[in-house]
């Protein structure tokens, strides 16, 4: 339904929007329930069908005493990734923005020249982001040692974290996407693999990126000739799991001259990926590594014989921020529950609300389970968010903070949004998005170079579709009037 107004219509309702403010801002308190919201929203909302009370906003202008716009401030709500905000800000001043994380490679038993005639032991330390490139590192390091020959197992310690009290159902039941890997203590590459489809002289080819000695792989895909552009490309994945490895089939229909396709799936469980994974790269550089593996504690006899060292938390920060990673949000978490080990989340959660109470920063409404908001339990108020936000402004991670958001047309999952509404570099903002959730919560610059701390919570059957963002732009617009 559309709805088309007069010149004088829309001054009637500027007007009367501007006494509503005045009226509340002068007669209820700061956190009364609700106020207006703009004519383009308070109109767009009816005719969509969605409910004003799906939605919670606060926009205030940092240092000011009122918010512009408080609606449904106190209401509890889902606030999907979010909820990242909340975690990566209590990471910064709980391990402060140059924290590093240590992965550790020790051997338990006599080095004899090159050949270890014992175990090899990889003790996490709870390292977000340990990819490939930097696992790498730490099997280059033995070799510099000049070990390559393995005659024992690979010990997997992953004993910072408590596996038991860490949830591994995935939110959606899709348990191969990448999005609902589980958080370790030895967290490499994510848990994933990648899967490249490409076609070339006449046959698909099919590659795994990091190569697993655990995985493999059965290609089964035809070659076709239909249009790679009317969604020609036909592929399904069938993965058959055991205990200590896993067979993906690969089938369907490829077109010719499509280029590459990738996927990036989980295939593998924990222990036969890590194990996978080293045995394939100790592989290309040379080693042999004879036994299999097993978890266990590192015994107090083993030597450090190679050691490394993550990236800084400000570094970390930015890629959960920016990209919305789940998995690396969940180490987060566990890693400030980890003071006394074995880590958990209550733990976690815990030391968060403590620094939260220690600041005066009131949060009533908040149920942090994961740290990453990939739940349908996670709560949180637009209010208590936003007072988070405005606290964050005076604390010394600030800079770093500001940094981890998406930028609005420039990058992380703001790259596409937003365009043409304010300069870029003005909208940096967290996304949250799950099925009748969506999410924005961060900061604005406007004009004059104030900041604006602005979170948009919105809960219903609609939220997720297109007229969500549609809402939020209409919000936003109100800052750059």
């Amino acid at each position: 339904m559309n709805h088309k107004s007069t010149g004088f219509t829309e001054t009637k309702t500027v007007i009367l929007l501007g006494f509503c403010l005045l009226f509340f801002i002068s007669t209820m308190p700061a956190r009364a329930n609700p106020t207006c919201l703009p004519s383009a929203v308070s109109n767009l909302m009816p005719a969509r069908g969605i409910p004003e009370s799906s939605l919670s906003v606060v926009i205030k202008k940092v240092g000011s005493k009122e918010s512009t716009i408080s609606h449904y401030p106190d209401t509890s709500r889902n606030p999907a990734s979010a909820m990242k905000l909340v975690t990566t800000a209590a990471a910064l001043q709980l391990l402060g923005p140059q924290h590093r994380w240590h992965t550790q490679a020790l051997v338990h038993g006599q080095v004899q020249g090159n050949t270890l005639a014992g175990d090899l032991i990889l003790k996490g330390g709870g390292d977000p982001w340990l990819v490939i490139e930097r696992f790498w590192l730490l099997a280059r390091q033995l070799r510099d040692r000049g070990i390559a020959h393995i005659r024992g197992d690979l010990v997997i310690d992953d004993t910072l974290f408590d596996r038991r009290a860490i949830d591994t159902k995935s939110i959606d039941g899709k348990s191969t996407r990448t999005y609902n890997t589980p958080p370790s203590a030895l967290l490499v590459n994510f848990g994933a693999t990648a899967i490249t489809i490409s076609s070339r002289q006449n046959t698909v080819n099919i590659s795994a990126k990091p190569p697993a000695a655990t995985l493999k792989i059965h290609n089964t895909v035809d070659l076709s000739s239909a249009d790679c552009a009317q969604k020609g490309r036909q592929i399904q994945f069938d993965l058959k799991k055991t205990a200590s490895a896993s067979q993906l089939s690969v089938g369907g229909r490829y077109p010719a001259g499509c280029g590459a396709s990738t996927y990036r799936r989980t295939l593998l469980s924990h222990g036969p990926y890590v194990f996978g994974v080293f045995k394939a790269l100790w592989q290309q550089l040379g080693g042999t590594l004879s036994g299999g593996w097993r978890y266990a504690r590192t015994p107090d006899r083993a030597v450090t014989a190679a050691q490394l060292e993550s990236v800084s938390l400000a570094e970390v920060i930015r890629y959960i921020n920016k990209f919305s990673n789940n998995v690396m949000a969940r180490n987060l978490l566990l890693t400030l529950g980890s003071n006394h080990p074995p880590a958990t989340p209550d733990k976690a959660v815990t030391e968060i609300k403590k620094w939260l109470d220690q600041t005066g920063v009131m949060m009533p409404k908040l149920k942090i389970d994961n740290g990453a908001g990939l739940s349908r339990d996670a709560r949180i108020s637009a209010q208590g968010l936003a007072t988070l936000l405005e606290t964050a402004v005076q604390l010394p991670w600030w800079p770093e903070f500001l940094g981890s958001l998406p930028i609005a047309e420039v990058d992380g999952s703001l790259k596409k949004r937003f365009h043409n509404l304010a300069q870029p570099g003005r909208l940096r903002l967290k996304t949250g998005l799950l099925k009748d959730v969506r999410a924005l919560a961060g900061y604005v610059i406007d004009r004059k170079g104030d900041i604006w701390v602005v979170v948009i919570l919105h809960n219903g059957p609609r939220a997720a579709q297109p007229v969500g963002i549609e809402i939020q732009h209409q919000l936003l617009k109100t800052l750059f009037q």
